[in-house]
């Protein structure tokens, strides 16, 4: 196992709790739900009615209806009365035009997720830096395991923590574990984890509890445009025993869709 345990807890468990994206007091749910309306246009690609969007976000057919009629109202959706179906609006077009001049098409981080998944079968998950925590943004994995855009696993304690740890310098990991009010006695235990990391290039260990395990390492930064880590996740069993043969279809990906990426910024 190479992961930075917090001081205190027990093997294969958290410092502090898995955040779901509600979580914290200071977001705004309607704002959020816009947002996931939008995303969920972006994988549909096509007009969606009411009942169809209130499934997808499992929101009651009355709320989904307000917030669709808000979004209608502020020019960020169209509605077809006929068809009663809703569209984004041309209002929408700059920004997606520049997200996908950033990303192209559905993103190379989300075909990077989808490969990996594929061959894998696992949960994979692209995940970044959000203060002290590591946030979920794109995701794939088989039918029925939970997974979520937008949860927080901690920085200290998860194994992509650990992997994104791994990539900073001694001392910006001083400054984020003292933030996270890790005792300064702990500092040469978590730089030999993370040297242990480097020399690997993979993060590994306990995910969300004793019966998963998880691998996590850090993607170039042409690949992603951010700070970010691929992480895949499985019965334990399953990721200890085949831990090479996972590492490498995940390294295999990224160098692949790696080279994409380069190719795409030298032709621009």
């Amino acid at each position: 196992m190479s992961l930075i345990a917090r001081a205190g807890s027990e093997p294969g468990h958290l410092g502090f709790r898995v955040r779901l994206p509600t979580d914290r007091r200071n977001i705004s749910r309607s704002a959020a739900r816009a947002l996931d309306v939008l995303e969920f246009f972006g994988t549909a690609r096509r007009p969606l009615r009411a009942v169809e969007i209130a499934r997808e976000l499992e929101m009651s057919p009355s709320s989904a209806n307000q917030l669709l009629k808000t979004m209608v109202d502020s020019a960020h959706l169209v509605f077809d009365a006929r068809e009663k179906t809703y569209l984004p609006s041309p209002r929408l077009a700059a920004f997606g035009s520049w997200m996908g001049g950033i990303y192209g098409g559905t993103g190379p981080l989300h075909d990077l997720v989808d490969a990996v998944r594929a061959r894998t079968g696992m949960v994979v998950t692209i995940t970044t830096p959000n203060d002290l925590s590591m946030q979920i943004v794109d995701l794939a994995g088989p039918e029925g395991q939970p997974a979520q855009r937008g949860l927080q696993v901690p920085l200290f304690g998860s194994a992509t923590g650990s992997a994104y740890l791994a990539g900073l310098d001694d001392a910006e990991v001083r400054r984020l574990a003292r933030r996270a009010r890790i005792p300064d006695t702990d500092l040469p235990a978590i730089h030999a984890v993370l040297d242990q990391i480097r020399a690997v290039g993979l993060a590994d260990g306990p995910s969300g509890g004793p019966g998963n395990w998880s691998l996590a390492m850090v993607l170039p930064l042409l690949l992603a445009g951010f700070p970010s880590v691929l992480g895949l996740a499985g019965p334990a069993a399953d990721v200890r025993a085949n831990m090479a043969q996972l590492t490498a279809a995940m390294r295999e990906a990224v160098a692949v869709h790696f080279n994409r990426s380069r190719a795409r910024a030298r032709s621009r």
